[in-house]
């Protein structure tokens, strides 16, 4: 019997690269920045929309690949390029079924799409979701003013159209949605079909286009951007470290973005800050009386994200200028995500603020700690860290608990709030300011949901510490005493341990064995634990595509995880060491992987050794 080769499999085809270079928007940059790169200099895109610096003008904050060869119409033998609306679905944990269905997410763009709604099918086809058209009372496109007269078409901000459209549909499937389109990019048009949005019943709405805070942030365009009762989310910007209105409004959820990858960890995906993602300290705005980070007097920025990277940016279908499927960037993507998840949540303060309700449920996000988006002081204004930072704000979806006012959720979240309520000390914890903990909360001030103080919790982690050091991390016991183990095969071998007399062993050496080959260990990070490291020696002849070893730490307390040891096949032998933060006080599973596909010839194991808290 003929069995295809190896190397056969591992035929592929190179990649082709485009770079368009770009001019970044104008910036009111605060505190002491060294933006060092341009994020987007070395990727191959493009703006969607032309820059602008004139007082009062905005653009939209869209980044286009340029390096993925349009497709047209559905694809029924090939997922287009990037992610699709069942990824972004699995990553934030996103309900399906009827969650949103009744709810209207409104959409405030310049100048006329006039074939949004037909790309929208487009999109919507290929991944399922169910139709949205004007015929059955889903989609409905409007002027500033609530009219039928539309504004000259223009295919720069049709892009931009069409991906704040996918996007709402990817998140809220069953949500109807109402595009505004105003008669030019300025903050008084736009902030007029804000208005008009709420005036004919939106809810939920998305602003994916920022300019110049000291030009934009007159006193009467703040007033277009205070709803109460109405989540309005608005992208932080594409530049990195700086701010940009209306993210700086204070009564707007302001969203920054994050690059997203499917990572072999218990979450299924690894989410760092993005280089470009919109971050600082407002020069004009007054602090909103949820947020409590110390390092900003006036309002901070951002206060949630998603993903925006266009390095893993996510499909988007439009035809009018473009040749149908693109890959997109920017906080434009994740201004409407968020906006979608808000309206997947379904529960806003009647007479408060939607932005405030992250605040309060802080422990249902996940917590985003690493990237950067330039160097500033002080620091978590620019540098993800756990907890709040300028970056991310306070995380990405975890499901939509953390969006949903006035709900307990789940006895999972609620555990989880509460340690996100009571986090170390700020002088552990990078990122944060002195005087300020995760979830905004001030020391001593911290409740759970409905305002019950959360100090049996913060006493329950307590004696956790004690019940839970890290055990047996050099493995000199000669067994796997204080792990547990799942899979083809784990061990302990005395064959060159990094250290010692011991190693983990995870996998054959000898024999290729179908499957994952796993051990893992829960503890709790206590004062004075900052990192965690351990070494590893890979021995995997195969390529990363079909066999790897990798390993993760989840953040029991908060619910992030995070890829300590990226996907690595080498067959080098030698000892390499990982390592990543720790917060004292929180708990903690480290889960370490081998996985070999099974092809005979090609074993791939690993070893572990010295696994430690400093």
């Amino acid at each position: 019997m003929f069995i295809p080769t190896r190397r056969a499999r591992r035929a592929g085809i190179a990649a082709l690269a485009a770079l368009a270079l770009v001019s970044a928007p104008a910036r009111a940059d605060v505190g002491s920045p060294d933006h060092g790169a341009d994020p987007l200099a070395a990727a191959p895109v493009k703006r969607a929309c032309p820059d602008t610096s004139q007082p009062g003008m905005v653009t939209c904050l869209a980044l286009v690949r340029t390096d993925v060869k349009p497709l047209h119409g559905v694809q029924p033998q090939r997922a287009p390029a990037g992610l699709g609306a069942t990824d972004l679905r699995d990553a934030y944990r996103l309900p399906t079924a009827t969650a949103g269905k009744g709810q209207t997410v409104a959409i405030i763009n310049v100048y006329d799409d006039p074939k949004a709604e037909s790309d929208l099918a487009v999109y919507r086809a290929q991944y399922g979701l169910p139709p949205c058209t004007t015929a059955n009372g889903c989609f409905r496109k409007v002027n500033a003013d609530g009219g039928s007269r539309l504004p000259r078409a223009d295919s720069s901000w049709a892009e931009e159209m069409s991906l704040d459209l996918d996007m709402v549909s990817a998140t809220c499937p069953n949500c109807k949605i109402l595009l505004v389109e105003a008669d030019q990019p300025s903050i008084p048009g736009l902030g007029k079909g804000v208005d008009t949005a709420v005036r004919l019943g939106a809810r939920y709405i998305s602003n994916s286009y920022g300019g110049p805070e000291a030009a934009s942030a007159s006193a009467s365009d703040f007033q277009h951007f205070d709803h109460p009762g109405v989540a309005i989310t608005a992208a932080s910007g594409d530049s990195g470290y700086g701010v940009l209105f209306p993210a700086t409004a204070p009564h707007v959820t302001a969203v920054g973005g994050t690059s997203l990858n499917r990572a072999a960890n218990a979450r299924g995906w690894n989410e760092t800050a993005w280089s470009g993602s919109g971050s600082g300290c407002s020069t004009r705005a007054p602090k909103p009386p949820w947020q409590k980070d110390t390092g900003c007097s006036r309002r901070t920025v951002a206060d949630v994200a998603a993903v925006a990277d266009p390095h893993t940016g996510v499909a988007v279908y439009d035809t009018f200028g473009f040749g149908g499927w693109q890959v997109v960037g920017g906080t434009s993507a994740a201004a409407p995500i968020i906006a979608g998840t808000y309206a997947l949540a379904g529960s806003l303060p009647a007479n408060g603020y939607a932005a405030s309700v992250p605040y309060a449920h802080a422990g249902r996000l996940h917590d985003i700690v690493e990237g950067s988006t330039g160097t500033c002081t002080p620091p978590y204004l620019c540098t993800a860290g756990p907890g709040y930072d300028g970056p991310t704000g306070l995380g990405t979806p975890d499901g939509v608990d953390a969006f949903r006012a006035g709900q307990a959720g789940s006895s999972r979240a609620r555990a989880r709030e509460a340690g996100a309520a009571h986090p170390a000390p700020a002088a552990s914890r990078p990122g944060v300011p002195h005087g300020a903990v995760a979830g905004g909360a001030v020391a001593g001030q911290a409740v759970r949901s409905g305002g019950v103080p959360a100090r049996t919790a913060a006493v329950a982690r307590t004696a956790a510490v004690a019940l839970r050091p890290l055990a047996n991390g050099g493995f000199e016991t000669g067994s796997l005493a204080g792990w547990t183990s799942a899979g083809v095969v784990t061990g302990v071998t005395k064959d060159h341990p990094h250290s010692g007399g011991y190693a983990a062993l995870l996998g054959y050496p000898d024999d290729p064995k179908k499957g994952d080959s796993v051990i893992r260990q829960s503890f709790t990070a206590v004062r004075g634990n900052r990192r965690l490291s351990f070494w590893y020696n890979v021995s995997c002849p195969d390529r990363v595509r079909y066999d790897w070893v990798t390993a993760s730490l989840r953040d029991d307390t908060t619910g992030a995880t995070r890829t300590v040891l990226p996907r690595t096949c080498t067959y080098d032998n030698r000892w390499e060491k990982a390592e990543a933060p720790v917060v004292a006080g929180h708990a903690y599973t480290l889960t370490l992987l081998s996985h070999d596909d099974g092809y005979f010839g090609d074993p791939t194991s690993a070893k572990f050794d010295d696994v430690t808290l400093s």
